[in-house]
Protein backbone atom coordinates (compact mmCIF):
# COMPACT_ATOMS: atom_id res chain seq x y z
CA UNK A 1 0.00 0.00 0.00
CA UNK A 2 2.91 2.33 0.65
CA UNK A 3 2.80 5.77 2.22
CA UNK A 4 0.42 7.16 -0.42
CA UNK A 5 -2.14 4.34 -0.26
CA UNK A 6 -5.29 4.19 1.81
CA UNK A 7 -6.75 1.27 3.72
CA UNK A 8 -10.36 1.52 4.83
CA UNK A 9 -11.62 -1.22 7.15
CA UNK A 10 -15.30 -1.69 7.91
CA UNK A 11 -16.43 -3.56 11.01
CA UNK A 12 -20.12 -3.73 11.82
CA UNK A 13 -19.68 -4.78 15.46
CA UNK A 14 -18.22 -2.16 17.84
CA UNK A 15 -16.49 -4.85 19.94
CA UNK A 16 -14.80 -6.31 16.85
CA UNK A 17 -13.81 -2.82 15.67
CA UNK A 18 -12.15 -2.21 19.03
CA UNK A 19 -10.27 -5.53 18.80
CA UNK A 20 -9.11 -4.63 15.27
CA UNK A 21 -7.98 -1.18 16.42
CA UNK A 22 -6.01 -2.62 19.35
CA UNK A 23 -4.40 -5.30 17.16
CA UNK A 24 -3.28 -2.78 14.54
CA UNK A 25 -1.98 -0.33 17.14
CA UNK A 26 -0.10 -3.07 18.96
CA UNK A 27 1.49 -4.35 15.74
CA UNK A 28 2.43 -0.94 14.31
CA UNK A 29 2.96 0.92 17.60
CA UNK A 30 -0.01 3.15 16.79
CA UNK A 31 -2.65 3.57 14.12
CA UNK A 32 -1.06 4.15 10.69
CA UNK A 33 -2.12 7.49 9.18
CA UNK A 34 -3.15 5.68 5.98
CA UNK A 35 -5.67 3.46 7.83
CA UNK A 36 -9.28 4.37 8.50
CA UNK A 37 -11.48 2.13 10.65
CA UNK A 38 -15.21 2.55 10.11
CA UNK A 39 -17.64 1.05 12.61
CA UNK A 40 -20.64 0.18 10.46
CA UNK A 41 -21.79 -1.61 7.31
CA UNK A 42 -19.64 -1.64 4.19
CA UNK A 43 -20.82 1.27 2.08
CA UNK A 44 -19.43 2.64 -1.18
CA UNK A 45 -20.41 6.23 -0.31
CA UNK A 46 -17.41 8.50 -0.70
CA UNK A 47 -15.16 5.66 -1.89
CA UNK A 48 -13.84 5.15 -5.43
CA UNK A 49 -10.97 3.76 -7.47
CA UNK A 50 -9.67 1.20 -5.01
CA UNK A 51 -7.18 -1.35 -6.33
CA UNK A 52 -8.45 -4.11 -4.05
CA UNK A 53 -11.44 -4.93 -1.93
CA UNK A 54 -11.20 -7.81 0.53
CA UNK A 55 -14.35 -9.16 2.12
CA UNK A 56 -14.33 -11.48 5.12
CA UNK A 57 -18.00 -11.77 5.96
CA UNK A 58 -20.95 -14.14 6.07
CA UNK A 59 -22.60 -13.07 2.79
CA UNK A 60 -20.13 -11.33 0.45
CA UNK A 61 -22.55 -11.82 -2.47
CA UNK A 62 -24.71 -9.10 -0.92
CA UNK A 63 -21.89 -6.59 -1.54
CA UNK A 64 -21.03 -7.33 -5.18
CA UNK A 65 -22.68 -4.14 -6.51
CA UNK A 66 -20.94 -2.03 -3.85
CA UNK A 67 -17.58 -3.67 -4.56
CA UNK A 68 -18.00 -3.06 -8.30
CA UNK A 69 -18.77 0.61 -7.66
CA UNK A 70 -15.54 1.25 -5.73
CA UNK A 71 -13.06 -0.93 -7.64
CA UNK A 72 -11.01 0.65 -10.39
CA UNK A 73 -10.95 -1.24 -13.70
CA UNK A 74 -8.47 -4.08 -13.29
CA UNK A 75 -8.95 -4.00 -9.50
CA UNK A 76 -9.19 -7.24 -7.56
CA UNK A 77 -12.08 -8.42 -5.43
CA UNK A 78 -11.08 -11.07 -2.88
CA UNK A 79 -13.52 -12.87 -0.60
CA UNK A 80 -12.85 -15.26 2.25
CA UNK A 81 -15.64 -17.76 2.85
CA UNK A 82 -15.82 -20.82 5.07
CA UNK A 83 -18.21 -23.19 3.27
CA UNK A 84 -18.75 -24.58 -0.21
CA UNK A 85 -22.25 -23.08 -0.27
CA UNK A 86 -20.78 -19.61 0.36
CA UNK A 87 -18.11 -20.30 -2.25
CA UNK A 88 -20.71 -21.13 -4.89
CA UNK A 89 -22.96 -18.19 -4.09
CA UNK A 90 -20.07 -15.75 -4.12
CA UNK A 91 -18.69 -16.89 -7.47
CA UNK A 92 -22.16 -16.97 -9.05
CA UNK A 93 -22.93 -13.46 -7.78
CA UNK A 94 -19.67 -12.12 -9.21
CA UNK A 95 -20.28 -13.94 -12.49
CA UNK A 96 -23.91 -12.80 -12.65
CA UNK A 97 -22.96 -9.16 -12.09
CA UNK A 98 -21.31 -8.95 -15.50
CA UNK A 99 -18.59 -6.55 -14.37
CA UNK A 100 -16.01 -9.12 -13.28
CA UNK A 101 -13.83 -11.74 -14.94
CA UNK A 102 -10.89 -14.03 -14.17
CA UNK A 103 -12.74 -15.81 -11.38
CA UNK A 104 -10.61 -18.09 -9.25
CA UNK A 105 -11.34 -20.11 -6.15
CA UNK A 106 -9.10 -22.21 -3.97
CA UNK A 107 -8.74 -23.56 -0.49
CA UNK A 108 -5.72 -23.54 1.73
CA UNK A 109 -4.33 -26.83 2.99
CA UNK A 110 -1.64 -26.90 5.65
CA UNK A 111 0.33 -30.07 6.25
CA UNK A 112 3.40 -30.22 8.45
CA UNK A 113 6.38 -32.42 7.73
CA UNK A 114 8.41 -34.65 10.00
CA UNK A 115 12.10 -34.12 9.25
CA UNK A 116 14.61 -36.16 11.21
CA UNK A 117 17.73 -37.23 9.34
CA UNK A 118 16.65 -39.36 6.39
CA UNK A 119 13.20 -39.90 7.93
CA UNK A 120 11.37 -37.21 5.96
CA UNK A 121 7.62 -37.67 5.58
CA UNK A 122 4.35 -35.79 5.94
CA UNK A 123 2.97 -35.60 9.45
CA UNK A 124 0.09 -37.95 10.13
CA UNK A 125 -2.25 -35.10 10.97
CA UNK A 126 -3.06 -32.04 8.94
CA UNK A 127 -5.46 -29.15 8.86
CA UNK A 128 -7.50 -30.23 5.87
CA UNK A 129 -9.66 -27.17 5.43
CA UNK A 130 -8.97 -23.63 6.54
CA UNK A 131 -11.38 -21.80 4.26
CA UNK A 132 -11.82 -20.71 0.66
CA UNK A 133 -10.57 -17.65 -1.19
CA UNK A 134 -12.44 -16.30 -4.18
CA UNK A 135 -10.95 -13.66 -6.45
CA UNK A 136 -12.28 -11.80 -9.48
CA UNK A 137 -10.93 -8.94 -11.57
CA UNK A 138 -13.05 -5.81 -12.19
CA UNK A 139 -13.72 -5.10 -15.84
CA UNK A 140 -13.78 -1.62 -17.31
CA UNK A 141 -17.28 -0.34 -18.10
CA UNK A 142 -18.52 -1.48 -21.52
Amino acid sequence: MGEQGTLVSFERRPDFAEIARRNVEQFFGGAPPTWQLVNGEFSPEGLADFDQVILDMLAPWDCVDAVASVLAPGGLACCYVATTTQLSRTVEALRGHGGFDEYAAWESLVRGWHVEGLAVRPQHRMVGHTGFLVTARRLAPG
